[in-house]
């Protein structure tokens, strides 16, 4: 016995009549956007404003640049606008945005200083990558301190100078949820490497010159283990040199 076959008839008229309804709702839309970045790019400019800061006054960024006011937006160089921006201290990364309306908004990245660089009556910020950045005595911050450390040092290419130990060990700190909140005073020797003091009493801390994360964690245990029992009071010195064991000198 021969199975029944099903044939299915098509409407080509009404295929063809929707693919032709999706083409014409395309062509609107391919329009559209043609159109807005036409006038985007077409657009004079009639106001300037900078988003993201905090540290960098916005004057300072305005006289570090010629104001493109009343120019064409696909006219102005903005590779050179933002270079002569990220010659601004603190700014890290610029880029830019321009409405249909005419105001262009320079998104400002700023660096993020995480420890103050003492060096005799001359303080300064540290910043990731070595970049040193000045006080801005309207945003102090609570930072380590940072002792026994030369800025000329960061030109050291191998980045194996005190300054870059140095910053290699602020790093393994904030990583660390204990160390970062327990260590005021950070300061580079050359016999012990990384000396950190305490918030609390001031007990050194001797951290050497590397393997900082792992040392660090060692600082965790330490605290959380040892010196939640005993009391920081009891004690003067905490040598976490050394691979297997941490060694105190108590009061």
């Amino acid at each position: 016995m021969k199975k029944d076959k099903k044939h299915t008839k098509t409407n080509k008229r009404a295929g063809f009549s929707s693919l032709f309804g999706i083409g014409v709702a395309f062509i609107p839309l391919g329009l559209a956007v043609y159109a807005g970045f036409y006038m985007e790019k077409n657009t004079y400019i009639n106001s300037v404003e900078f988003n993201g800061t905090y540290y960098v006054d916005e004057n300072e960024l305005l006289s570090a640049i010629d104001v493109p006011i009343g120019l064409r937006a696909d006219s102005v160089q903005f590779d050179s606008l933002f270079e002569r921006l990220k010659s601004v201290p603190y700014v890290k990364d610029v880029s830019v945005k321009m409405s249909i309306r005419g105001k262009l908004t320079f998104l400002i990245n700023e660096h993020q200083p995480f420890a103050m660089l003492v060096h005799g009556s001359n303080r300064s910020y540290m910043s990731e990558g070595g970049v040193i950045l000045p006080i801005v005595p309207e945003h102090i911050l609570d930072v380590p301190l940072v002792y026994g450390i030369d800025k000329r040092q960061i030109a050291d290419s191998t980045r194996t100078s005190p300054y870059w130990r140095t910053e290699e060990f602020l790093h393994a700190a904030q990583n660390n949820d204990i160390g970062w909140v327990t260590i005021s005073e950070v300061a580079w020797t050359d016999h012990e490497g990384i000396v950190a003091l305490t918030h609390e009493n001031g007990v050194k801390l001797i951290f050497g010159k590397e393997n900082f994360e792992e040392k660090m964690s060692h600082w965790k245990t330490f605290y959380s283990e040892i010196i939640s029992r005993q009391g920081i009071q009891s004690f003067e010195i905490i040598d976490l040199r050394f691979r297997d064991q941490i060694v105190t000198r108590n009061f």
